[in-house]
């Protein structure tokens, strides 16, 4: 019975890890919070406490807002397809690893298309805004591999995510330096 309890925890404590923190935080730092909230778990408790669950969502929120790239970098990258400042790469990393990378990328670069198509220009018929639009999304559906390999590339990164600066130390941790 307490094994059930214990796995309840768990799976909620992951459930609430996964809606407040990056997948970068989850990566490197989810094992630690994860046995430090079962470490303060009651016996038998079935969730987190309702303050608990507040403060992890609330720095989550902090986390992700802390390392978002200020707007007029972030509307260069999503819009132009700016490389993003080195302190914002990782940010970038998830992003663009993230689900719905291309559809995001996509609604951007469309919806610039119908700015500059329809409220400039206004001479084209509104079908022909959409079978652009059409084909813009169906190119870079049919080359998502290759559209993530090259704005990994772009930010520093292999295809698997991995950084092009990491380099392990001898006790095994890895560090990260910044090229020159």
């Amino acid at each position: 019975m307490t094994h059930d309890i214990a796995s309840v925890y768990e799976r909620r404590c992951r459930l609430l890890m996964r809606l407040a923190y990056p997948p970068r935080f989850r990566e490197f730092r989810g094992a630690e919070l994860l046995s430090t909230l079962l470490d303060l778990a009651e016996p038998g408790q079935r969730g987190p406490t309702m303050r608990e669950s507040f403060d992890m969502l609330r720095a989550g929120l902090m986390l992700r807002l802390r390392e978002h790239p200020p707007p007029w970098h972030w509307l260069l990258y999503r819009v132009f397809g700016a490389r993003l400042p080195w302190r914002y790469r990782w940010w970038a990393r998830d992003d663009i690893q993230g689900r719905f990378f291309v559809e995001r990328q996509l609604g951007a670069i469309m919806l610039v298309w119908i700015m500059y198509l329809v409220w400039i220009t206004s001479g084209l018929p509104s079908w022909a805004v959409l079978v652009m639009m059409g084909l813009t999304y169906l190119s870079a559906r049919l080359s998502k591999a290759g559209l993530r390999r090259k704005w990994l590339a772009k930010h520093e990164f292999h295809p698997d995510g991995t950084s092009y600066h990491v380099r392990p130390r001898p006790g095994g941790e890895a560090t990260e330096r910044r090229p020159a």
